[in-house]
């Protein structure tokens, strides 16, 4: 048996045009605020944010935004190159917004000066200052466990309406389609597994043409069947080996394309949309695992937190007494439902090839990672990456980039290099 499970992320959904990163939500967010106070609203409150527009000056400045923007001439003019009526709009807000919490206040003016910002991540890095730092903002994690419960509602309310509004079967690609459901390459399987995929195809081989793989000779005019069968028993013989591998680096057709298609395939899905769900054919047997929740189903609640038992501070954090730091660590959420029991079920049940499509396998899900990458039934890790033409021309990718942060999730380093496909 050779499984194999695609590893989905966050790029997998941008890769499909949908506005679903921690920056997209929190420019969202704004959007949301400004708009409120355009359409009539004087004052907003939720807890993260407030704005009180309560001097008579300021509301007569607010309803002459609320005109200049509403009307064509103006929202032609904010195509032009000069300080526009909202760009002058967005000063105004900022002069009179309060960042009611701190929390947001670092994640929003991250995605400000970088574009982009690991919520996860930064929650993580308060709860160890929490701890560390006599001087953190926070006096204990409650506050700030309470201040992510309400970003996490925010967040979940602005993913609903993407998926309500974007996520269409229309989106669907083919090409990636194809990928989910290609046969296995030798080339990308661990050197240290390969006689265990030879023995896969040769079995795969002996099934469907009803003879037994016992290492005896079989009939001549079955020149790969010849090889194959003899080769899982005489491993060590060097002619059989190499033929056997030429004919699949050759492409043969009668290996690779009927022979190497995974038994089971998993998509695992790390996002809360449903965007991998366009992927299942009708009538699949192919299940989707959110194994970090959905957003609308209370028996799949989502999971927002953080998820790194191999971080140095985690034990001291676990050894504190205090379950309030343990609150969002993602190994604990896991066992409110079954997902992640059935992925270790998965997993235990034979080889298996992990496509990573959209994963950063940043450390906000390093405990996860690192069982699914260094348990014994992996065979090949294969990070699908992202490629752009920069704006002298040149071509640039991310590759490398997503091995960093593979080998974080490692701690074996000799099992990282057999593992991971070369680019």
């Amino acid at each position: 048996m050779m499984n194999r499970i695609i590893l989905i992320g966050n790029g997998f959904d941008l890769a499909h045009g949908l506005p679903t990163s921690y920056a997209d939500f929190i420019r969202g967010y704004n959007i949301t605020l400004k708009l409120g106070l355009l359409e009539g609203e004087y004052e907003r409150y939720d807890g993260l944010c407030s704005v009180n527009i309560s001097d008579p000056e300021d509301r007569k400045t607010l309803e002459q935004f609320r005109w200049m923007l509403q009307d064509n001439t103006f929202r032609f003019i904010r195509n032009l190159g000069e300080i526009t009526p909202a760009e002058q709009y967005d000063h105004f807000v900022s002069d009179h917004l309060i960042y009611e919490s701190k929390f947001f206040e670092t994640i929003n003016k991250a995605v400000e000066s970088k574009k982009w910002v690991d919520i996860e991540g930064e929650y993580y890095s308060l709860l160890k200052k929490v701890f560390k730092d006599k001087s953190c903002k926070y006096g204990d994690p409650i506050q700030l466990n309470e201040e992510l419960e309400l970003i996490k509602g925010a967040l979940t309310g602005y993913l609903k309406s993407v998926q309500k509004h974007y996520i269409k079967s229309e989106l669907r690609n083919p090409d990636i389609e194809q990928i989910i459901h290609e046969p296995f390459n030798f080339r990308d399987v661990a050197v240290s597994a390969q006689k265990q995929f030879l023995e896969y195809i040769v079995n795969k081989w002996a099934e469907k043409n009803r003879i037994e793989s016992t290492g005896e000779e079989t009939k001549a005019d079955e020149s790969f069947a010849a090889i194959a069968s003899n080769l899982v028993t005489n491993w060590e013989n060097e002619g059989l080996k190499s033929k056997f591998i030429e004919e699949i680096k050759n492409g043969n057709g009668a290996v690779c394309d009927e022979f190497a298609y995974p038994e089971r395939t998993l998509l695992l899905n790390f996002n809360y949309t449903k965007t991998a769900d366009l992927y299942l054919p009708a009538n699949s047997d192919i299940p989707v695992n959110h194994i970090h929740g959905e957003l609308d189903n209370e028996q799949n609640p989502v999971i927002f937190g953080y998820g790194d038992e191999l971080d140095e501070d985690y034990k001291t954090i676990s050894n504190l007494n205090d379950n309030s730091y343990l609150t969002n660590i993602k190994s604990i959420r896991y066992l409110e439902t079954d997902n992640y029991r059935q992925l270790l079920q998965f997993i235990d049940t034979g080889p298996y090839q992990i496509y990573i499509m959209g994963h950063s396998c940043g450390n906000s899900d390093r405990t996860l990672l690192n069982t699914l990458f260094e348990h014994k039934n992996c065979v090949s890790i294969k990070p699908y990456y992202y490629e752009w033409t920069d704006e002298e021309g040149g071509h640039s990718d991310n590759y490398i980039e997503i091995i960093q942060n593979i080998s974080r999730n490692f701690n074996s380093m000799q099992l990282m290099r057999d593992r991971i496909v070369n680019k």
